[in-house]
């Protein structure tokens, strides 16, 4: 599709998501997606050329890590997987956003439901923009990963991958989180935080949902300081 014709489309599919989020997040009174999560402290090492696809920011040094269920479906049940992962570079924040997904060309552009956060690879679905065209970003669990978002001994363990839309994966980073921080509740953000250029199209698909989101969060918040 071109660009000019795209962006539009993206934008209109973008307003439809958020509208559809809507009454999700009055009913939770909150996140409308990914509701309950653990977050954890960990490392997070990037290399500065994208396992050789591009030139691009590398990175080494702590991270903060949410692991949780999309829907928010009771144990037992699929539901899609998230790890979303934050680190700040020079002041700047950085949030990258992966959902279980599959590997092959087609896959990695399909949302793939499971029980367990461990049992597949992740996804940014949406490819970022480099100097040397669209990268996606994955990763596949490492030897340590454990747990669910409910016990108590969650460790996340992730070998990063990257590859061009339908290229093979080379691998160009690791994270790994095991303490636990139960206070920390981050919102993250992966079109203003995006650790790379973005393109318009996938900004105007996903701004109109963030948005809500981030609305519908200070709605929670603001209600929990009134003691409501």
């Amino acid at each position: 599709m071109p660009a000019p014709v795209a962006r539009p489309a993206a934008r209109v599919a973008g307003v439809l998501l958020a509208l559809a989020l809507a009454p999700v997040a009055a009913v939770r009174r909150g996140r409308p997606l990914h509701p309950e999560g653990a977050t954890l402290r960990g490392t997070l090492h990037l290399d500065e050329d994208l396992g050789g696809l591009a030139p691009a920011d590398g990175y080494d040094g702590p991270a903060l890590v949410r692991v949780s269920r999309s829907a928010g479906l009771p144990p037992g049940l699929p539901d899609v997987q998230g790890v979303a992962v934050r680190w700040h570079v020079v002041g700047a924040t950085r949030d990258l956003l992966l959902s279980g997904a599959g590997t092959g060309r087609v896959a990695r552009f399909v949302l793939s439901p499971r029980r367990s956060p461990w049992g597949g690879a992740f996804s940014t679905l949406m490819p970022f923009r480099t100097t040397r065209g669209p990268v996606l970003l994955a990763a596949v669990p490492g030897p340590r990963a454990a747990g669910d978002t409910r016990s108590g001994d969650l460790e996340v363990d992730l070998v990063l991958l990257a590859a061009a839309p339908r290229g093979p994966w080379r691998r160009c980073g690791r994270l790994v989180a095991t303490e636990r921080d139960d206070a920390a509740d981050p919102r993250f953000d992966p079109v203003l935080h995006a650790p790379y250029g973005t393109y318009g199209w996938a900004a105007a698909l996903r701004l109109p949902a963030y948005a809500a989101a981030r609305r519908h969060g200070r709605t929670r918040t603001q209600a929990v300081r009134r003691g409501s």
